[in-house]
């Protein structure tokens, strides 16, 4: 067994050697450190506890927000050999039972699961049983109520580290101010801790902003101009449709992503574009997530994102080959005012969340005080048919009682079907010999499916069925039929969200708001928001800006982002000598003029009273001139 990091990294990666601090990294984990590693998208962060994962006996537990981010991981580990499995609050217990069991039995090293099978009596009971190495929590912000993507479930972690008191955790974010930072080792109860922190900004990524009411136009225009491959972010599955279907009638060959596609068809686009079958993927923010493409020169967003922690992970899915690359944001004015009105919607009064809660309740037959940890597929149509409601109030209502508490919603429709047989292998020749004519089916599945006796695997009915030439329909009931027969475990793919209620059903007049889900959210949404916003108006530095955003204060002026570029070129225009002059303080209107005298009189005095209007500045009754800060 290789447990040198840098041999683990030769075998199984093909790497000569770590990048950055992930050496450093990994070494404090194997000496049982609490480790925090912060670093940007794209820096490796996986690799940090795979690495020693790999070096130590046992199995590491890895505690991850989103299935298509453990599904990414998972098949990428069992392409190496590694075997590797997730678990999801959309599993059924047959499933969960039989991969529970193989952690523990097994020589599994790497379970990744979501943290609302974090409270789940049987889990917590076989991880007990479980000889593990390591406690990784991904995507590590959601366990700070300062973080952007609060999910209370993550605060189980700390009662994982109870049952396993000598294992060593290892959290990583790629987006964390220094208050969520120390938010996130206090939550994990951080022992003896290390802490590293990779800079949050490429020297290889420039980042520019433009607002543009003519974008597709101008997206044609980058795609040809920066070449090879690039991400286009959009914020509805129509636009990401109609966005493609522009670029390739422009002679841009592009592809689309959502979360809607079903997962075979998501699976090949992801495919396409990884081995550069065409250019440009243009997506919502469902795509990216655990992709390391490494020569994406482009990532464009055609609206701004919530927040300055969304906006950097996203676009630093571009350039992480050390070429240079751009991050290119395009927005209107109406976009800006729609989000800030999006803000507003996604904080209701706390009655109409009380009712919807009880309206849900209601849809799924829940009595008062019972529920608990009951699943419940949802169809969000038929419930908002029902009561006559709007989705996307129903959408901001349910978030919000996720995350005071009250029900977990599942991103079931991310999970293809899956099989495995219950049968060994000599007893599954029995029942072909006894079942003939479904023989030639059986043969069908283990010719094209590996690993069938030893985990659930992902089958495609729909390949299945050109396979034998029957219908899919045909190929679900057969599967149906034979796991009746005790022959196999057939889970098929729910194209329907699956809600987890967390408590009983309560009084709808008794459910609690805390503030942590409702006031201090609104408060830290608007915040972010309004970062957001000054880094879209910023006139200086954008690199600066968000290294200083995360805690950099040392961070300096980059050179080449588009205002680096503009001020250089703009030295000694006079809108920039303006600026600088009353910004080192107050200034007479008279003085401004005399101390300007290298520009025309008349263009000097026209533009202040641009200013004036704009509310740059500020003019008293003495006309005494004054520089406002940024309104952003």
């Amino acid at each position: 067994m290789h447990t040198e990091p840098l041999d683990i990294l030769r075998k199984y990666w093909g790497f000569d050697q770590f990048r950055s601090t992930q050496e450093d990294i990994i070494r404090a984990v194997l000496k049982k450190k609490d480790t925090l590693a912060l670093m940007p998208t794209g820096g490796g962060k996986s690799l940090c506890y795979q690495v020693p994962a790999l070096a130590t006996e046992g199995i590491c537990i890895v505690v991850s927000p989103l299935v298509a981010l453990m599904k990414d991981q998972v098949d990428r580990l069992r392409q190496m050999d590694i075997r590797a499995a997730y678990l999801t609050s959309a599993q059924r217990y047959k499933e969960m039972d039989h991969l529970l069991d193989s952690a523990i039995y097994g020589e599994m090293k790497f379970l990744y699961v979501s943290p609302e099978r974090l409270k789940n009596e049987l889990f917590l009971e076989r991880f007990k049983q479980m000889k593990v190495n390591l406690i990784a929590v991904d995507e590590a912000h959601c366990i700070s109520q300062w973080g952007h993507d609060f999910r209370p479930a993550y605060r189980e972690i700390a009662a994982l580290r109870e049952i396993h008191t000598d294992v060593p955790l290892i959290a990583v974010t790629a987006s964390a101010t220094p208050e969520v930072a120390q938010d996130i080792m206090d939550q994990l109860d951080f022992k003896d801790q290390a802490v590293f922190e990779s800079p949050m900004t490429r020297d290889n990524l420039n980042y520019t902003v433009i607002e543009e009411p003519q974008s597709l136009a101008r997206l044609v225009k980058v795609c040809r101009r920066l070449g090879g491959s690039g991400i286009v972010y959009s914020t509805t599955r129509k636009s990401v449709r109609d966005i493609a279907e522009f670029l390739n009638e422009s002679g841009v060959p592009a592809g689309f992503y959502h979360a809607g596609i079903d997962p075979a068809t998501k699976d090949k686009l992801q495919s396409d574009w990884l081995q550069n079958k065409f250019p440009v993927m243009v997506a919502t923010n469902a795509f990216g997530m655990g992709i390391d493409k490494p020569d994406v020169r482009f990532v464009v967003h055609l609206a701004p994102p919530a927040n300055l922690e969304n906006y950097v992970q996203e676009a630093g899915r571009a350039g992480r080959d050390g070429k240079d690359s751009w991050a290119i944001l395009m927005y209107t004015t109406p976009q800006l005012l729609q989000r800030q009105r999006e803000i507003d919607l996604q904080f209701p009064d706390k009655e109409r969340i009380r009712s919807t809660y009880h309206k849900l309740c209601s849809h799924f037959g829940i009595a008062y005080g019972a529920g608990l940890n009951t699943q419940h597929n949802f169809n969000m149509r038929s419930f908002c048919e029902q009561y006559k409601l709007k989705s996307r109030d129903v959408f901001y209502d349910i978030e919000t009682l996720a995350i005071a508490g009250y029900l977990h919603i599942s991103e079931g429709v991310l999970i293809p079907s899956r099989m495995m047989f219950k049968l060994n292998a000599q007893e599954l020749y029995n029942f072909q010999v006894r079942n003939a004519e479904l023989d030639p089916f059986i043969r069908l599945l283990l010719r094209n499916y590996g690993g069938l006796f030893e985990t659930y695997v992902r089958i495609d009915e729909r390949f299945i069925a050109a396979k034998t030439g029957w219908s899919s329909d045909k190929v679900r009931q057969t599967l149906i039929r034979m796991d009746n027969m005790e022959v196999l475990s057939y889970q098929p793919q729910n194209d329907l969200p699956i809600v987890t209620l967390l408590t009983g059903r309560h009084e709808q007049e008794h459910l609690r708001l805390p503030k942590e889900a409702y006031e201090e959210r609104k408060e830290r949404t608007t915040s972010r928001w309004n970062s957001m916003m000054k880094y879209i108006h910023l006139d200086e530095c954008r690199t600066q800006f968000i290294a200083q955003y995360f805690g950099d204060k040392n961070a300096v002026p980059c050179g080449h982002c588009d205002n680096c570029i503009a001020n250089k070129n703009q030295a000694h225009t006079l809108p920039n000598a303006l600026k600088n002059l009353l910004k080192e303080g107050d200034a007479h209107l008279v003085d401004v003029v005399h101390t300007l005298s290298e520009f025309d009189k008349k263009e000097v005095i026209a533009l202040i009273e641009v200013y004036i209007d704009e509310k740059r500045i500020n003019r008293n009754e003495d006309d005494v001139l004054h520089w406002n800060k940024p309104l952003y």
